[in-house]
């Protein structure tokens, strides 16, 4: 792996970077500064779980003593598959030789090797640090492995609502980025999902209409960047606001899931405001696949709240009529969130390498890219890019400042 440390002399950093996460890649060796997730508590059973994650091959367990370790997938000693290993006697046992690695890397037995024999000491396999926050798993595959930065308290899986799920991991053949960045191209919401749930909603006279769009800001924030939307309020002075949030290296929180996905009652959003945080942690599998991790968590007074949403969310089927010589790979897709966004998002080809023709209506995205080559180019010249937490802040909730509701209008 590429060190970090050494400063660089120049800025050579491109758009098409962002794209590549593997070792030794700009965009991969940033990555590698942060706690990614890499798996969830509850699909953690008693046996190996291969995991790819910034293109590395590795093996996610848990030892008979409740330890968890991220190891190379393939044993040092003749390449088998960890994967098929058995956990016992304080690790992980290759099935070819029996070659024992604990949660360290370190080995600890060579069945085969001659009983008086220190080769077994002078072994250490591949691994990572490994943490467990509010049912997610994070490992940190940085250069700073004996000493990596605090895991930060993320805001739902530590100060937990009434209310709170961790969903099944999804799993996408495209790239990383054509998901994250989506967030940052608010008025595709008004366009792609007018045939869903953002179409359906009805506060502040058809928010997200798709003729009379809302009023986009983009702000920069310390940990990266949140997209603002806004419309006249219902009173005069006010306005209804609807914000979501990207964090590095590849968080989105969304704000409006209970009224666009749960249809709650939109008059709840005037007197009380969302209620609801949603969290996707993006891990990137390599350039091609990624997992999405989300954290949910609801403060509001409707009780089974997720219950109705999973409910309501099977519902949004695809509506529009297929003909019979339409051989389309994604249809039907209008009328699915998940899916209009799959259609279009993994049709795009990676950034970099497609050819684009920018408007002003893309200057969110254009912000963005700029933010995530800053943090890029920071981590490469061995400083603490955007979003890393310090010590200083090691204790502290870390929350992402994001409101969807009416608010009064504050004129400077």
């Amino acid at each position: 792996m590429a060190k970090l440390g050494a400063k660089r002399k120049t800025k050579s950093v491109t758009l098409a970077d962002i794209a590549h996460v593997g070792p030794g890649t700009p965009c991969g060796e940033w990555f590698r500064r942060y706690w990614v997730a890499v798996g969830t508590t509850h699909e953690l059973y008693d046996i190996p779980q291969a995991v790819k994650v910034l293109g590395e091959d590795l093996v996610l367990f848990r030892d008979e003593f409740g330890k968890l370790g991220l190891l190379g997938a393939h044993c040092p000693h003749r390449g088998a598959s960890l994967e098929y290993g058995d956990i016992e006697d304080g690790g992980l046992r290759c099935p070819y030789h029996g070659w024992l690695f604990d949660v360290s890397g370190r080995c600890l037995d060579m069945p085969a090797e001659p009983k008086d024999s220190k080769f077994c000491g002078k072994v250490k396999h591949l691994s990572y640090p490994v943490r467990e926050l509010g049912g997610l798993i994070f490992a940190y595959m940085g250069p700073e492995k004996e000493h990596p930065p605090p895991l930060p308290n993320y805001a739902p899986l530590v100060d937990r609502g009434s209310q709170w799920q961790i969903e099944p991991v999804r799993h996408a053949d495209y790239n990383w980025f054509n998901f994250f960045e989506n967030s940052a191209d608010p008025a595709h919401v008004c366009i792609l999902h007018r045939h869903a749930g953002y179409g359906q909603q009805s506060w502040g006279n058809q928010f997200f209409s798709y003729t009379e769009m809302p009023h986009f800001e983009f702000v920069e924030m310390n940990y990266g960047m949140k997209v603002v939307m806004t419309k006249p309020g219902p009173e005069p002075g006010t306005e209804f606001v609807d914000e979501m949030s990207l964090a590095l290296p590849s968080i989105v929180q969304v704000g409006d899931t209970e009224f666009v996905h749960a249809k709650v009652d939109a008059s709840a959003l005037i007197k009380k405001g969302s209620q609801c945080e949603h969290w996707m942690f993006v891990t990137p599998n390599d350039d091609d696949h990624f997992m999405l991790f989300t954290a949910d968590n609801y403060r509001g007074p409707e009780e089974d709240f997720f219950a109705r949403l999973k409910a309501l969310r099977a519902k949004e089927t695809p509506v529009e009529e297929v003909r019979p010589y339409d051989k389309r790979k994604f249809m039907p897709y209008k009328g699915n969130v998940r899916t209009e966004d799959l259609v279009t998002q993994g049709t795009q080809g990676l950034l970099g390498e497609r050819y684009e023709q920018l408007g002003v209506s893309d200057r969110g995205v254009i912000k963005f890219r700029k933010i995530v080559l800053d943090a890029i180019e920071t981590a490469l010249s061995g400083g603490h890019p955007k979003g890393v937490v310090g010590k200083k802040q090691a204790n502290e909730l870390y929350r992402l400042e994001t409101q969807v509701g009416v608010r009064t209008i504050i004129k400077n």
